[in-house]
């Protein structure tokens, strides 16, 4: 990993758990291009970095739950539907609702605000956050490794890299057209 990639796999997880709106999957998926093995370092930081961004959401929404619920709906692709769909999704428990909704594009730190709301313990939140992140983490994460590797030397870096992230603005131009921006 080059310099920094751990301080911005670090500081992008902690931003998406909080109001960052592009996930850090599009900068894990960068670094699979080049290495797989210090991507999945990486997958590991930015989990544990979005752990401490959710805690952080947790504490907002108990101390400020007007203020927090209406900063969040500022970030693109959050709205009241978004808050009903995590209560939905919560109703199968904790860790299954996050799970699902990291698969489901229902952004995390509605979770995290929502579990500060119901009363659920920080600390359950920052040790399963990591629990739910990861998988999705891990698989785009192994995908972008793979694919990189199986292309070999045929497209250079800087094309794996614009391929790469050619398909996360395709991807990120139908989830706002589908969540709304």
């Amino acid at each position: 990993m080059r310099p920094g990639s751990k301080t911005l796999a670090a500081l992008w997880g902690f931003a998406e758990a909080t109001l960052f709106f592009i996930v850090p999957d599009v900068f894990l998926t960068s670094v699979a291009c080049r290495s797989l093995r210090k991507a999945l370092l990486a997958c590991f930081i930015a989990s544990l970095a979005a752990a401490l961004g959710g805690t952080l959401m947790w504490h907002c929404a108990v101390w400020f739950p007007n203020q927090a619920h209406q900063l969040l709906l500022h970030v693109p692709g959050i709205s009241d539907d978004t808050f009903a769909r995590v209560e939905q999704l919560l109703q199968e428990g904790l860790y299954t609702g996050m799970l699902q909704g990291a698969f489901s594009g229902v952004p995390y730190k509605t979770f995290a605000y929502s579990a500060g709301q119901s009363g659920v313990n920080p600390a359950v939140l920052f040790l399963l956050t990591p629990l739910v992140r990861l998988p999705r983490f891990l698989l785009l994460t192994c995908l972008a490794g793979g694919l990189s590797a199986f292309i070999g030397n045929r497209l250079s870096l800087a094309a794996k890299l614009a391929i790469s992230l050619a398909l996360w603005a395709v991807f990120y131009t139908f989830y706002f057209s589908a969540v709304g921006w």
